[in-house]
């Protein structure tokens, strides 16, 4: 059937309305570009509204936090899988990225004394120095923040919005400049729901900006629904390389139950403080030190207990606080530790659980969710796509396409650090929206009309499609088969598996009924997201397979762990024009070894020390644990 197209000319296409996409956004718009940003969602309902709202702000509590100490940070926790140019990029402008934030109205608590935003109590989330930063509004801040800056028009006006906006397909063309096979980007084509139209996007340049995949294992997450991994199917289906696919962040302490508060997030390892571990299902220590612990350890820890029969009745296992809450001197001090860095999370278990479960009088049934991807789209430290055997070899990516936030890889690697997604999001979308109005204003070749044409015609004909099926159910069955084979914990064989069902489930993509009408077609949206989560779920189990050990996020129980003494590599992954995939590794640099050992033996001092503090008799241990909570509290 023939279905209305407009067509609109910009010079940045942003994708996605949370920090990413809109410091993106304000950033192509202040020199003068002509900016339109599109949302599948709300403005700004993000994953950013719904976060904990902290920001790593490298020096906000040691004035030896230096960029070489916050980039060798973020390298070794994510196993050497991260590029060094973008770590370095990352902790280079995180003060300055911030400051972005409180000049669109962000307000911080202030240390006094340091006359700067005040960081938490303790080292947080793996980082090995005082840099996290709450907000009391915590993700509500930073989002409207971003509201400001989208809806106010920042860049004089210059930023145009459309909600309610489905990317469908990125629209390339061949590079002539380049030559050879090289792709130059035309722009995207849109489904704008609300309007009942496609929307052609003529465009130089795109940021992609428009979040993770982790609907992929709902209900096991603890994001919005809309992360259906939309950016990197497009960015893939256009010949984009995708990079570290199957690293994907489990949340390790996560609500199993009630079903309305499955996947909400409970805490952070550091909520465990001083005496916190991890039991499973007979009560049995599983994991200590849990407070010095990352992420990927606990939940590796927890789900080796799972599959191998020791879980908890959903699946899970028990977060032990109970030893921190008995102290007569220093319980009353948890309690506040508790409640003031973990109020979110805090307020989910009570109202889930009741008082005695958050008063610790019990433990926490918990379970890792599907939270953050630290894999993506690969690109260069300004988000720029590129692609080839070294770190990002500029040139060989798709001209004119950028990536921002949780949509941009080689980041974090194979784990990453507490509170730096919203940092993360505001440092590259900015460096993304500068290097996108600079394409566009380089850039010689016009976007070609022609170009649009196999995209228009493809997806108008899946209006009106006539079918014996439905996406929900298909995109149901997807989520719970994900959860199994590609999950927290994978094999060559759940690999395999996963591999099958989804050759199985394309195949009935031209089966699924789609109603004629174009005004908000809720059965084509289900079938757009049904297909962008089968091209993401296929680059996680190639990635998954390809990485064949375990190492950070991504655990192999088929596999050893990798050696540190083995050379570190990021998988890359490629849709090719004919729909087929493929698999491959590129090297990545090496920490020092001696860097990394003293690290490893830096970490295990302070894990024996934690078991020392646990040892001692109850009254000094209570005492002990009063003067450090005074020291570290205020």
């Amino acid at each position: 059937m023939t279905i209305e197209t407009e067509w609109r000319d910009v010079d940045v296409l942003v994708v996605g309305s949370g920090a990413a996409g809109s410091q993106a956004a304000l950033a192509a718009a202040e020199p003068g570009g002509r900016v339109l940003l599109i949302s599948k969602d709300p403005i700004a309902a993000s994953d950013t509204k719904i976060s904990g709202g902290a920001a790593t702000v490298r020096q906000s509590g040691d004035d030896s936090d230096s960029v070489e100490a916050l980039s060798e940070n973020i390298r070794i926790a994510g196993a050497d899988l991260a590029v060094k140019s973008i770590t370095d990029a990352f902790a280079e402008d995180s003060r300055g990225a911030y400051d972005r934030f409180r000049a669109q109205g962000l307000r911080p608590g202030i240390d006094t004394e340091r006359n700067g935003p005040k960081p938490r109590p303790l080292p947080f989330g793996g980082h090995t120095k005082r840099r996290t930063v709450g907000h009391a509004n915590r993700g509500v801040a930073f989002s409207h923040a971003g509201w400001n800056v989208i809806v106010q028009g920042g860049g004089e006006g210059r930023i145009d919005y459309l909600e309610d906006a489905w990317l469908l397909d990125l629209v390339t063309q061949p590079d002539r400049e380049r030559g050879g096979d090289a792709k130059l980007l035309a722009g995207a084509l849109v489904y704008h729901a609300a309007g009942g139209r496609l929307v052609a996007m003529r465009s130089p340049s795109v940021v992609i900006a428009s979040g993770g995949l982790s609907t992929l294992y709902f209900p096991k997450t603890d994001t919005m629904r809309g992360n259906t991994g939309d950016g990197y199917a497009a960015a893939a289906r256009a010949g984009a390389e995708l990079v570290d696919m199957e690293q994907l962040q489990f949340l390790p302490f996560c609500l199993t139950s009630p079903p309305s508060y499955e996947g909400l997030m409970s805490g952070e390892p550091v909520i465990a403080s001083f005496l916190g571990v991890l039991r499973d299902a007979k009560g049995k220590m599983i994991l200590d030190g849990v407070r010095l612990r990352s992420r990927a350890e606990c939940a590796a820890a927890i789900m080796r207990a799972v599959e191998a029969g020791r879980g908890t009745p959903d699946g899970g296992a028990y977060l032990d606080l109970t030893a921190n809450a008995k102290g007569e001197r220093a319980g009353p001090y948890f309690m506040r530790f508790l409640t003031e860095t973990n109020l979110p999370a805090y307020t989910n278990v009570r109202q889930a659980h009741g008082r005695k479960v958050a008063d610790c009088e019990q433990p926490w049934e918990v379970r890792p969710a599907a939270h953050y991807l630290m894999g993506g789209i690969r690109t260069d430290a300004f988000g720029a796509s590129v692609g080839g055997e070294g770190d990002g070899e500029a040139g060989l990516g798709i001209a004119g396409l950028f990536a921002a936030g949780q949509a941009m890889g080689g980041v974090f690697g194979a784990d990453r650090l507490g509170s730096t997604s919203l940092t993360e999001g505001a440092v590259f979308g900015a460096r993304a929206g500068t290097g996108a109005v600079r394409h566009a204003r380089q850039s010689s070749a016009s976007p070609s009309d022609d170009a649009f044409q196999a995209a228009i015609g493809a997806w108008s004909s899946r209006f009106g499609q006539a079918g014996n099926r439905r996406a929900a159910p298909l995109r149901s069955r997807l989520q719970q088969e994900s959860w199994t084979n590609i999950g927290p914990v994978r094999t060559e064989a759940k690999s395999d598996a996963m591999e099958a069902l989804i050759a199985g489930w394309r195949q009935q993509l031209d089966a699924i009924e789609i109603p004629p009408h174009v005004l908000w077609n809720q059965d084509f949206i289900e079938f757009v997201e049904l297909t962008n989560m089968l091209d993401v779920a296929q680059a996680t189990a190639l990635a998954a397979r390809e990485r064949d050990g375990s190492v950070g996020s991504h655990v192999r129980l088929d596999r050893p762990d990798i050696s540190i003494l083995a050379r570190p590599y990021s998988t890359v992954v490629a849709r090719s024009d004919d729909g087929g995939w493929s698999v491959r590794r590129v090297a990545r640099e090496k920490t020092p070894l001696g860097t990394v050992v003293a690290a490893r033996l830096q970490k295990a001092k302070r894990l024996m020390q934690a078991r020392m503090l646990r040892w001692l008799p109850g009254g000094l241990r209570d005492r002990a644990l009063e003067r450090r909570y005074r020291a570290v509290m205020g």
